[in-house]
């Protein structure tokens, strides 16, 4: 049985590993760019008539680059979930 004065004593942190960082570094920027692409796509093709015909291209593009953000954000979020308490 855990006393009151040591349940005070655990402390809450939270550490990253060099291969989460690595992680963080590679995929924020295509996950940026993925959200950037998007917002522009949606935007081009809400004002041009044009854009909206050729579309396809555009969308098979932003497909493309889902799979690296997907699997980026699946690591990342992997690690968040390893550092809970397990009692």
């Amino acid at each position: 049985m855990t006393s009151a004065k040591d349940q005070k004593e655990v402390k809450e942190t939270t550490t990253i590993t060099g291969r989460e960082l690595i992680v963080l570094v590679i995929f924020t920027p295509v996950v940026f760019t993925w959200l950037f692409l998007a917002a522009r796509i949606i935007w081009t093709a809400t004002t041009s008539q044009e854009t909206l015909e050729n579309i396809e291209g555009l969308l098979t593009c932003l497909a493309i680059l889902t799979v690296p953000v997907s699997g980026g954000l699946t690591k990342i979020f992997e690690g968040m979930g390893n550092g809970k308490n397990k009692n």
